[in-house]
């Protein structure tokens, strides 16, 4: 088929042409849309409330919310003899409805949409609560806990005000989803789900892809204020979810309310105290976030800002060549439009600016030696809601460009050591990359056939992606203890690299309800990924099955296929700079061998080298796949207290590696090969306890075990790689935990005082041992060489004070490792370091403190 070029637009100016085209779309719409509603009637709803037989429940209180976490009803009502409740004048909008009556279980509803003109009817039913002998107890039925919510429950859930009031070193998202059991901070920083490693797992914002569109990294820097709720789903399996083999992090951002309401957030910075004395400002994080109505019930803004400057110290290293430097800008605003009572509209615009310096500062690597990183990460979407018929129709388009730089201190080459670090980091690379989303999805109205309840939902989602990379390594230096020289490392070639991916997805799913106590989950997910030429269906299915009548005790489980994103880096790895490498005998000048490794990527059985416009020899797929399973067992024990109990096992093939290999086909190379495996077994026991004021508490604890082939591709060549690769090794990957006991929550106390724990006991990552010539010595990773067990207990203490009627002052106090356990950042790991295998550099215990205005 011949293809025709368009040669009347310049390539990089078509992206904004699409942008602007689809903005002329949407805003042509609105105006049609509001033109039309001059004449609009008032609003009404009117719900039905009945039992599991359809029998009519008179006296039921009824509440509508604005707010989904239920905080001050707006509206009420009870249902009459017919079990009918009206609400005969109601501004049109979206409510959280609550349903609750003696001997039933309290229904939570989210999501209901009220008609703008006319009469909104919904039918709703209640379940038997359990009776014991002497009293009748009605529990709140979350929708997460419920049958009706199906197989994939998030494995934790985090609202707005739970993210405002714990004690975060930095208030933003990412920071927070530790808290969730499954998730896991490596000692990098980065974000661990289900033993898989960040760039394996997906981020969405409003359900489209957020993450770094070459690398996968999260590099999440939206603001709390922002976010209204975050799920991390671990075993999702509605088909709508992929390019993941790890985890699921959503996160919905917070729409502009009724009225206008302002935040003043942590304006007073804190200080820097050295010796008695104050030396400059050691942390600023002012943020200021405001909503409201631009034009009463159609159209709604939410905006946030934020700034952020810490320096923050490193234990082992002197002042003041011990600390790190951060400086950050968050903007994001959001438009909602309810153009009518089936068609509503949202605009966010988001732009996130970030530069790091003395990034990975430790004991070993000093300032000089440490990598410096910039990045400007802007994001733009438009979703459409619109009902068609009973159905809802979504459409949603976003552009994302992310620009990242990485650059070191100076020009001298690097060199290694048994003790330290000495001259600059080797590598520089510069990228610039986006991506353009188009996602539809269409759900259908819950029908019933051949006596089955089914609610289908059927969508497809294109995805462009590009990057320009530049990418350049200097020498580095392999030093012994006695100062002679024992390997030298020489990178050759630069070439800018220039790649591009498409990615066209379709799925389909069923919710089928047999019974009010019984229904599956069953969703097949088509993806094609151009840069590999490979498709593959990845078929799910899962279940909720209740025993007795009521949700109290749900058993879930489910099994599903899960396939990763191709990162645009593998794709170009061929065109990163080759190396030599040299070996030297014991007096540092003879040469005992040199050999130069050429960059190859190959099949995963090592025949022939990949051709991307082919399909893979063979069975062997060149994606990761995923496939993964789980029963969980949800309990509510009590009105206060819900238990979970999930076991899972997943279990990874195709995960990219890279290995130097001194005869490959006549000649040396570092080869990479989709050949890796991985797995990930755990067990998960939470308690839930539900506290007065709406106050929650977590107590959770994780037995698992993550393995894997170690030398993946991101951690030799992703934005901080290493310049040294030596044989791969199946073992413990460098998050694996296999115990950790975590406990949360917020408690408020009289006078509006508030306390925030979080109390972490764990086992101590992995570690590996290296000898004078960094080789590694013994089992990389094993259970042998791990840190010390990690305890430590933050908090946060904040009181609210009324100035006036209108303002508001909340002041806190943040404390970190309250009891000063000793948990050591670093390890001497080199056999000929003299003080091999001490541990050291702990954080010792300190305090923070917050300013917030509320009006």
């Amino acid at each position: 088929m011949t293809r025709l070029k368009n040669t009347l637009l310049p390539a990089n100016l078509r992206p904004a042409l699409t942008i602007l085209c689809l903005l002329g779309i949407f805003f042509f719409s609105t105006v049609t849309a509001l033109r039309g509603q001059q004449d609009v009637t008032k609003s009404a709803l009117r719900i039905l409330v009945r039992d599991t037989q359809g029998r009519a429940l008179p006296g039921a209180d009824c509440l509508l919310f604005r707010s989904p976490n239920l905080e001050s009803a707006e509206l009420s009502a009870i249902t009459d003899d017919r079990g009918v409740a009206t609400f005969p004048t109601i501004a049109p909008a979206t409510y959280t409805l609550r349903i609750e009556t003696k001997g039933f279980e309290t229904l939570i509803r989210r999501n209901v949409t009220v008609a703008e003109t006319g009469l909104t009817t919904i039918e709703l039913s209640l379940t038997v609560a359990t009776v014991t002998e002497t009293v009748t107890v009605a529990l709140p039925v979350d929708e997460a806990t419920t049958v009706q919510a199906g197989s994939s429950t998030p494995a934790g859930s985090l609202q707005r005000r739970e993210l405002q009031r714990l004690p975060l070193a930095t208030a933003r998202v990412d920071q927070a989803l530790p808290l969730i059991p499954g998730v896991v901070r490596s000692s990098t920083g980065e974000i661990s789900i289900e033993g898989a490693s960040e760039q394996q797992s997906a981020l969405l914002i409003n359900g489209l892809n957020a993450a770094d569109p070459a690398s996968g990294n999260f590099r999440l820097n939206l603001p709390v204020d922002s976010v209204e709720s975050v799920q991390v789903f671990q075993h999702p399996y509605t088909a709508e979810y992929g390019a993941f083999i790890g985890g699921v992090t959503a996160v919905e951002t917070r729409r502009g309310g009724e009225h206008w309401k302002f935040e003043f957030n942590d304006f007073l910075p804190d200080l820097r105290f050295k010796g008695g004395h104050v030396v400059g400002v050691a942390e600023d994080t002012p943020r200021l976030s405001f909503n409201g109505p631009l034009i009463k019930d159609h159209v709604f803004l939410s905006q946030s800002l934020s700034y952020n400057i810490a320096k923050q110290p490193v234990r082992g290293l002197g002042f003041p060549t011990n600390e790190t430097k951060t400086e950050s800008q968050s903007y994001f605003s959001q438009f909602d439009m309810i153009l009518s009572s089936r068609h509503t509209q949202t605009f966010t615009f988001g732009y996130f600016p970030q530069r790091d310096q003395f990034v990975n500062l430790d004991f070993f690597r000093p300032q000089p030696v440490t990598p410096n990183y910039k990045q400007k990460d802007f994001v733009f979407s438009v979703r459409d809601h619109y009902q068609l018929r009973e159905g809802l129709l979504q459409s949603a388009f976003s552009f994302k460009r992310f620009n990242a730089d990485v650059w070191a201190q100076g020009e001298e080459e690097q060199t290694l050591t048994p003790t330290v670090e000495q001259g600059s980091y080797f590598a520089a690379q510069s990228r610039h990359s986006h991506r353009l989303e188009l996602f539809e999805v269409y759900a259908a109205p819950a029908k019933k056939f051949l006596r089955v309840e089914h609610e289908i939902k059927v969508g497809f989602d294109f995805n462009s992606v590009g990057n320009d990379l530049n990418y350049a390594a200097r020498p580095v230096n392999i030093l012994r203890q006695d100062g002679t020289l024992a390997e030298q490392i020489v990178f050759r070639g630069v070439r800018p690299v220039t790649t591009s991916n498409r990615e066209y997805v379709g799925f389909a799913q069923d919710r089928l309800r047999v019974r009010s106590n019984l229904s599956f989950d069953l969703g097949i997910r088509f993806e094609d990924q151009r840069i590999a030429n490979e498709s593959n269906f990845a078929p799910r299915a899962g279940f909720a099955w209740s025993p007795f009548k009521s949700d109290r005790t749900v058993l879930r489980s489910g099994v599903g296929v899960f396939y990763d994103k191709v990162p645009l880096n593998i794709r170009s790895f061929a065109r990163y700079p080759s190396r030599t490498v040299t070996r030297f005998a014991a007096d540092g000048l003879t040469i005992l061998d040199s050999h130069h490794f050429f960059n190859v990527l190959v099949d995963t059985p090592p025949i022939e080298p990949l051709d991307f416009r082919r399909k893979i020899v063979g069975d062997v797929g060149f994606v990761p796949e995923n496939v993964k399973w789980n029963i969980q067992l949800d309990q509510i024990v009590t009105s206060r207290l819900d238990l979970r109990a999930n076991l899972t096992s997943s279990r990874t093939d195709h995960i990219y590696i890279v290995n130097p290999e001194l005869d490959f086909r006549g000649r040396s190379g570092i080869v990479l090969r989709s050949a890796g495996q991985a797995s990930y077994r755990a067990l998960e026991l939470t308690a839930r306890l539900r506290l007065a004021h709406k106050d929650q508490f977590f107590v959770s604890y994780v037995r698992s075990h993550a393995r894997g082939d170690l030398n993946d591709f991101n951690s030799y060549f992703g934005d901080f790689g290493a310049p040294v690769i030596r044989t791969n090794q199946y073992s413990n990957l460098p998050f694996d935990v296999p115990n950790r006991l975590l406990a949360w929550g917020t408690i408020s106390l009289p006078h509006r005082i508030t306390i925030a724990p979080i109390f972490e006991a764990r086992t101590g990552f992995p570690f590996s041992i290296r000898d004078e010539e960094q080789n590694f010595v013994g089992p990389r990773n094993s259970d042998q060489t791990r840190f010390p067990a990690f305890v430590s207990l933050d908090a946060e203490l904040a009181k609210e004070f009324q100035v006036t009627k209108k303002y508001g002052v909340r002041l806190s106090v943040r404390s970190f490792n309250l009891s000063d356990h000793f948990n050591p950042r670093d390890v001497h790991a080199n056999t000929a370091d003299p003080h091999f295998r001490q541990f050291f550099a702990p954080y010792h215990r300190f305090f923070s403190g917050g300013f917030d205005i509320i009006f």
